[in-house]
């Protein structure tokens, strides 16, 4: 039996448990750990228009049951940093701050990297576009 994605196990986890700790979804992990960096000020505001605030690091309208569960580049990247088991443990043990945490070292990570047009994840964001492709 192949074990699911850990991008989409945290997107679900966090879904079904974040309401009742008042932890947010990935998107909103963004927005509340980034709201006072000048530099996010664009990106936040493309994020906030987005119809579905998924896109951020999933392809729009890709089934993300499916092999490679619809990230784009960017997600894919921020899926390999992101640890998992970590932030699950903080959830559970509702400890907002060590879950946040562990989000931002992940985040810190993928943003320094580079699209395969060469382009740094950080630049598109400051430039206020979503760091990955969407096509």
């Amino acid at each position: 039996m192949k074990r699911p994605s850990v991008f989409c196990c945290v997107t679900l986890l966090v879904f079904c448990v974040g309401t009742a700790n008042a932890f947010e979804p990935i998107p909103g992990l963004i927005k509340d750990g980034y709201k006072d960096d000048a530099d996010y000020k664009p990106f936040l505001e493309t994020v906030e228009g987005l119809k579905t605030k998924c896109d951020v690091c999933h392809k729009p309208g890709a089934n993300k049951k499916a092999k490679g569960h619809g990230l784009n580049d960017f997600g894919k990247v921020y899926h390999d940093q992101f640890k998992h088991n970590e932030f699950q443990t903080a959830i559970k043990a509702k400890n907002n701050d060590e879950a946040m945490k562990i989000f931002k070292d992940a985040w810190e990570k993928t943003i320094k990297e580079k699209n395969a047009d060469g382009k740094v994840y950080f630049d598109l964001i400051k430039e206020g576009k979503l760091p990955g492709k969407n096509d």
